[in-house]
């Protein structure tokens, strides 16, 4: 009997061992497997995340379409595809090919001397624009027509050069600080008494306000005037 006992506890050692062994290696492979699928996710996404940093929106299209992402992650990436397609006509040309814009269409205003000189130059950026796309965009995107469009006519008016613009932001040149001034007073004069969508006027940040007063979207402006080396 001691023997046969034995013989019994080393054949239940041995099963133990192996079942021990067979489900640990099983979950193992299942982490590995995970590991891999998890890694796979990764470089996707990074991929996507480089494509849309160019402004490739097809390639990054493409990639999102034929990947297999977590749910959450593919409707993230889906939203930013859907705002920079409704950024597109307001975006540099820069920054979709190699061939900027020429300076014609920029404005019909020549560029500021030549060498060195005295130049004021000016930057505007929209409050809040981020928030304003995501609450409503369409009302967003007529809103910011109108508002290239006036600060195009008040950079004409004034002798300004559009240097260039960022999304929603303009750098405009002025050889004289007092135009360069008067840009930006007209240019908040005439936001103010621009037509904006309904949609805009809804919302807290853009409706008329009697103490400023404004209305509709927001812009700040700041002007730094000083010596500079121009490079055409």
């Amino acid at each position: 009997y001691p023997v046969e006992w034995a013989v019994t506890s080393t054949y239940r050692s041995i099963l133990l061992l192996l079942l021990d062994f067979y489900f640990t290696r099983g979950f193992a492979s299942r982490l590995f497997r995970e590991r891999d699928k998890m890694d796979k996710v990764i470089k996707t996404a990074e991929h996507i995340a480089d494509s849309l940093s160019k402004f490739d929106l097809a390639q990054a299209e493409s990639v999102l379409n034929t990947s297999e992402l977590p749910e959450p992650m593919h409707d993230a990436f889906s939203r930013i595809l859907d705002n920079l397609r409704s950024y597109r006509p307001y975006l540099p040309e820069a920054l979709f090919s190699e061939t900027s814009r020429c300076s014609e269409d920029r404005s019909s205003i020549p560029a500021p001397g030549l060498v060195t000189k005295h130049v004021a130059m000016v930057f505007t950026d929209i409050q809040g624009s981020t928030a304003t796309w995501e609450a409503s965009p369409d009302g967003m995107k007529e809103g910011l027509r109108v508002h290239n469009d006036v600060m195009r006519e008040c950079a004409v008016a004034w002798n300004g050069y559009e240097v260039k613009t960022i999304g929603d932001a303009f750098m405009v040149a002025f050889e004289r600080t007092c135009d360069a001034v008067s840009f930006s007073l007209s240019v908040q004069e005439g936001l103010v008494r621009a037509t904006w969508p309904s949609d805009l006027l809804q919302l807290d940040h853009c409706a008329y306000d009697d103490d400023g007063p404004w209305c509709g979207l927001r812009v700040r402006i700041g002007i730094h005037c000083g010596e500079v080396d121009i490079q055409l």
